[in-house]
């Protein structure tokens, strides 16, 4: 009875199996499909599960023993006075004050429209040589001035106003009126006066003895490009090109650069192994997801927390050279037989090959004081033309790429260097 029950729904039992299998396949695809999205190095802003917020502790303001932020008084640029001459109660006529009430009030000045200036140079002919002279002057090559120029560059690519949001501003406040092709011209126009100092930065990031690199898509005209950050001293450089191989790293550093770069785990960076340094937060970030899904990981990403703080703890109060190199080695053992440990699991044996094939680069801001375990310098550059990325959506032309990586590189290093922007650009553009 048993084996008729059997063979009477062995069909039916075949048919389940299939579809048990076509279900699983597509399981199996769609999981691929989302580790695309969904990954260790996939920034927050586009997780689909949100990180859970911190409890907040209900208390306000600085913790205990914060120094106290206090704006500068400012300058008086115009004074009032407020006097009365008799009681309003009785009519008495008052004495002197006995007492004098000290507001400072802040206010920006009325608006005005922009200064329309016209510059009227004289020419002549030598009656002697008969060569045409112009006068001496210093009125600008185009229509508009340097002031002018540099507020509505500052307005697009610091201030990350897309170019209608540009003409609004510049209607509103100065009631000028602009088109939007107008604006980009004369972005354009800033950008190449500033090639020449563009062209300083890519010379001091060669002689960088450290420099952080990071790299994020960007797309031009409906295309995958890649843009570039290159961190080192007091310089940011940003570059977009079309390809992410080692070719853009040798065109920016040269292919004799001795200095040390910090960056992430991404294969192109393996043409420098002599000198790197493997970012400790790209790992630990890889680390937690590998202990959020797999409950067995956890001992692994204590250990190389342990690992990261003992780094920062050395750091703080470094031993001499020697030392430090003898602590590195050690260090770069037991790291070694964590991985090996970490391998026999199928699970955890890609992370334990990442970890073993970056092996000599871990450890090497141990032996050089000056170099940063993370690349956290190159991330955060990048993070504001991210934003304006979010904005914009992409680029049209190699001319609007260009004109990007120029002026958003001045604006980063003049921030580096603590320069004041506007009167900065100003010199350049004049």
């Amino acid at each position: 009875m048993m084996k008729e029950v059997c063979d009477n729904c062995r069909p039916l039992f075949e048919t389940l199996l299939k579809r048990i299998e076509k279900l699983e396949e597509k399981n199996c695809s769609l999981e691929k499909r989302l580790l695309a999205y969904e990954n260790a190095h996939t920034p927050p802003s586009l997780l689909k599960k949100k990180r859970i917020p911190r409890v907040s502790s209900g208390k306000l303001g600085a913790p205990k023993g914060h120094p106290r932020y206090e704006r500068e008084e400012p300058n008086i640029t115009e004074t009032r006075e407020y006097t009365t001459q008799s009681c309003p109660y009785c009519s008495c006529s008052l004495d002197k004050p006995t007492n004098i009430l000290r507001l400072i009030e802040e206010e920006l000045p009325d608006l005005k429209s922009i200064k329309v200036i016209e510059h009227l140079i004289e020419c002549f002919k030598c009656k002697n040589c008969g060569k045409e002279i112009v006068s001496k002057n210093d009125a600008p090559s185009g229509r508009f001035g340097p002031n002018l120029k540099s507020h509505i560059t500052l307005m697009r690519h610091d201030d990350r106003l897309p170019l209608r949001k540009v003409a609004g501003t510049l209607e509103r406040n100065y009631h000028l009126t602009l088109t939007h092709t107008v604006i980009m011209k004369v972005i354009r126009q800033v950008a190449k006066k500033l090639k020449e100092p563009y062209y300083e930065v890519i010379k001091k990031i060669r002689s960088s003895k450290v420099v952080y690199i990071d790299e994020t898509q960007y797309k031009l005209n409906g295309e995958t490009w890649w843009l570039w950050t290159f961190v080192g001293g007091d310089s940011t450089l940003f570059v977009i090109r079309k390809s992410r191989s080692k070719d853009v790293v040798e065109e920016i550093l040269g292919k004799k650069f001795r200095g040390i770069i910090c960056c992430d785990g991404w294969k192109t960076y393996e043409s420098f192994s002599d000198r790197l340094q493997r970012c400790w937060a790209h790992l630990l970030r890889e680390s937690y997801h590998l202990k959020e899904k797999h409950k067995g990981f956890e001992i692994y990403h204590d250990y190389l927390k342990k690992q990261f703080e003992k780094i920062l703890e050395i750091r703080l109060k470094p031993p001499d050279e020697e030392e430090r190199k003898r602590i590195a080695e050690e260090m770069k053992k037991s790291l070694i037989g964590t991985a090996k440990g970490m391998s026999k699991n199928v699970s955890f044996k890609e992370f334990a090959g990442k970890i073993e094939n970056g092996i000599n680069y871990w450890f090497t801001c141990v032996k050089n004081l000056g170099v940063e375990p993370t690349n956290n310098y190159a991330e955060q550059a990048l993070r504001e033309l991210i934003v304006q990325r979010k904005i914009m959506g992409g680029l049209r032309s190699e001319k609007g790429a260009e004109t990007l990586e120029i002026i958003s590189t001045m604006i980063a290093t003049w921030k580096k260097q603590s320069r004041p922007l506007l009167e900065t650009m100003k010199s350049y553009v004049r």
